[in-house]
């Protein structure tokens, strides 16, 4: 509830002065290459709790789907993730906002962080691509 609060209130402030809410992303505040398609940061994958959750795109989270959560980009997007510690790559779909922390720039499924190979870390960091 408060959440939503803050977004109105930021929406309207925004509407006052001709602005956008929440101009400065986590993504540009995280390194945000000169390539508009990619971003550097920080990711996590989902909790076990949230299997079967219904999505802001309207699906449920499956975590044996390659899916992936962002604040800017549309539902359907596909990405290619790359975890920069090892050279492992996927693409995965968003199919939900987000992430919830500022200090991240995508959450993934459990599937994605298998395949990235940081499971066991909870966190790593990756390359976000923006592939259509």
């Amino acid at each position: 509830m408060r959440v939503k609060l803050l977004w109105a209130l930021s929406s309207m402030a925004a509407l006052a002065v001709g602005t956008a809410p929440f101009s400065v992303s986590a993504a540009s505040r995280q390194g945000r290459t000169t390539d508009s398609r990619v971003e550097k940061g920080r990711a996590a994958f989902y909790s076990q709790a949230l299997e079967g959750h219904r999505t802001v795109c309207g699906g449920t989270y499956e975590a044996s789907e390659l899916t992936a959560a962002h604040r800017s980009l549309p539902c359907g997007t596909k990405v290619r993730i790359t975890n920069t510690k090892n050279g492992r790559s996927v693409v995965a779909t968003v199919n939900d906002w987000g992430p919830t922390s500022r200090k991240r720039i995508v959450d993934v499924s459990r599937a994605v962080a298998e395949k990235l190979d940081f499971v066991k870390q909870g966190t790593t960091t990756v390359k976000v691509e923006i592939l259509q």
